[in-house]
């Protein structure tokens, strides 16, 4: 059985040469040790997406607690009227 710790990170694996490579510490790498391929333009670009991404779920949040937005696939509430 494997008994690691649950704060391990995935290993990364770099885009250039396919090598594995496992966090020490929880430390993403910024250089692959095997081929020098610099990481720090992608680790960037994964930040600056997870914030995107952290961003427009607080937004729809907020509007979805506000009632500002309706529900996906409902129609918009129409006055009864009874046909005369």
């Amino acid at each position: 059985m494997c008994f690691r710790p649950g704060g391990v990170a995935k290993a990364q694996i770099c885009p250039n040469c396919g090598k594995k490579l496992i966090p020490l510490g929880g430390v993403i790498q910024k250089k692959c040790p095997f081929c020098k391929t610099d990481f720090t333009a992608m680790i960037e670009a994964a930040k600056a997406e997870f914030a995107k991404e952290e961003a427009a779920k607080k937004a729809e949040a907020a509007q979805k607690a506000e009632g500002t937005k309706p529900e996906e696939g409902a129609k918009p509430a129409e006055e009864d009227k009874k046909p005369e």
